[in-house]
């Protein structure tokens, strides 16, 4: 094991020089990954689960840190894509890293090594002792695809920066969550709040377009470096974990590409079949993929889930959006997109909406309208919560729409 031990893919987390030097000097702060520490408590099997450029190696780097303080032992990083493991076991330098006295195991890039869940749930069984926590692809679906590791593992999904997050890290500040019911009832004087700090509205435009990723060099090759991160999710995540044949990728970045254009998440299955020139069925499948893949969000009436046809369709984040978009940015659409990342990422419900004049339904309470500044109100339901976009405050069930970036 002295041999990996002093490569570049194996790092001990206590050692910051190599640490910066890995991540280029960048830190975002510990707070997410305090917050899955307390998510996975005592959990000796850990996941941390993420789309491409959302952050897993420093969060995984993150996360031990904390962990071997609260085991008072080193942790340890590797990254299964070194050649030591074309000829080596994840088991075996398990087994060698414990007997050496370590107690926290990172292992970053798993899912490119042949059987990890056999040998994860080996690892699991024999030491108890160690702890081992692992990055995941989004893709992933631990639960339905890897049946050894059924009730062992704790997994931690990670997402990318809220917009209170966003202003944190810009800001050096600790503005705090708050909740859907906090938000409804106390808008006004929680916005009071984050107005004496900082000018939310400065950062908003900014965000939407490259602020859901984590920073990662220079601003200016945002939208390059996103667009090389979602293709490598298509033609490597993909190919890896779904099995898909290289052949079939223009297609499905093709339909990709397609949803971006549409108006308001409308989705025409058969449309999209005929554009291209592939099955309903297959279609669905695609969609699947991109989901979880985290490059879109299916949306449904009545709670009603995949394999069923979705009844909307939107991309991920603004962030996509943006680089997808040919033409104008539609802002209604712009505005939809940015409060379901928001909402679904805090892990609450989201349904379509039947009603006219309202859009979502969240928690199947909390019917909501993204209204935009002028824009007629087509219901006089004394319930509605309208998500004004691009209002600076607002008062009684009209919430600015930044707002709801609070909560998670």
């Amino acid at each position: 094991m002295s041999s990996i031990l002093k490569s570049d893919m194996c790092l001990p987390v206590g050692d910051k020089e190599r640490a910066e030097e890995l991540f280029f000097g960048r830190t975002f702060g510990s707070a997410r990954s305090q917050l899955c520490a307390q998510r996975v408590g005592d959990a000796s099997l850990v996941c941390l689960r993420g789309t491409r450029g959302i952050g897993k190696t420093y969060q995984l780097i993150q996360l031990g840190r904390i962990l071997s303080e609260h085991e008072r032992k080193a942790a340890l990083y590797v990254n299964l894509n070194h050649f030591y493991f074309s000829n080596h076991s994840i088991y075996h330098f398990a087994q060698e890293y414990r007997d050496s006295g370590g107690r926290v195991l990172l292992l970053d890039q798993i899912f490119k090594y042949p059987g990890w869940d056999q040998e994860l749930a080996k690892c699991h069984r024999d030491f108890p002792e160690l702890k081992i926590v692992f990055t995941a692809s989004s893709m992933m679906t631990l639960e339905e695809d890897y049946p050894e590791l059924k009730g062992k593992v704790a997994v931690c999904d990670l997402y990318g920066f809220s917009f209170r997050q966003y202003l944190n890290y810009h800001h050096n500040l600790d503005l705090p969550m708050v909740t859907m019911e906090q938000l409804v009832n106390g808008h006004e004087r929680i916005a009071g709040e984050i107005v004496k700090k900082v000018s939310p509205m400065d950062d908003f435009a900014r965000y939407l377009r490259n602020g859901y990723y984590p920073p990662a060099g220079d601003l200016s090759m945002f939208g390059e470096g996103l667009v090389r991160n979602m293709n490598m999710l298509l033609e490597v995540d993909l190919v890896y974990i779904r099995q898909i044949a290289p052949t079939y990728l223009p297609k499905l970045r093709k339909l990709l590409y397609l949803i971006g254009q549409q108006k308001d998440g409308v989705t025409n299955v058969s449309s999209l079949s005929n554009e291209i020139d592939t099955s309903r069925a297959t279609v669905m499948n695609y969609l699947k993929y991109l989901s979880d893949a985290r490059l879109v969000r299916l949306i449904y009436k009545d709670g009603g889930e995949y394999p069923r046809k979705p009844d909307r369709v939107y991309l991920n984040n603004t962030n996509i959006l943006t680089v997808l978009k040919d033409g104008d940015m539609d802002f209604p659409l712009r505005a939809k997109t940015f409060f379901l990342q928001s909402v679904q990422d805090a892990g609450l419900s989201v349904e379509l909406s039947e009603e006219n004049g309202v859009d979502f339904l969240v928690e199947g309470k909390y019917p909501i309208r993204c209204l935009n500044k002028g824009e007629r109100r087509r219901n006089n339901r004394p319930d509605i919560i309208h998500a004004l976009c691009g209002k600076y405050q607002g008062e009684g069930l009209d919430i600015p729409a930044w707002l709801f970036g609070f909560l998670y």
